[in-house]
């Protein structure tokens, strides 16, 4: 079966190594889901502990999608 890659801007991109699975952790609007939480001023680890991921790859998403932290 043939993938469909996305660009990294759009809402539903999930880097490739992190694609099986990660999407229907984060919801419908992955992007969304982690941008809000950021907003929200939770940190990789606490984003992390909420999803059931790790840090590293809370920070893999945030990179790809280019989510910055708020201060």
């Amino acid at each position: 079966m043939a993938r469909f890659h996305k660009t990294p801007d759009s809402e539903d991109h999930i880097p490739d190594e992190e694609e099986d699975g990660i999407a229907e952790m984060l919801g419908d609007m992955p992007r969304a889901s982690l941008s809000a939480m950021v907003d929200y001023g939770l940190s990789d680890s606490e984003i992390g502990k909420y999803y059931g991921l790790s840090s590293a790859t809370i920070r893999r998403l945030r990179t790809a999608w280019r989510i910055v932290t708020r201060l």
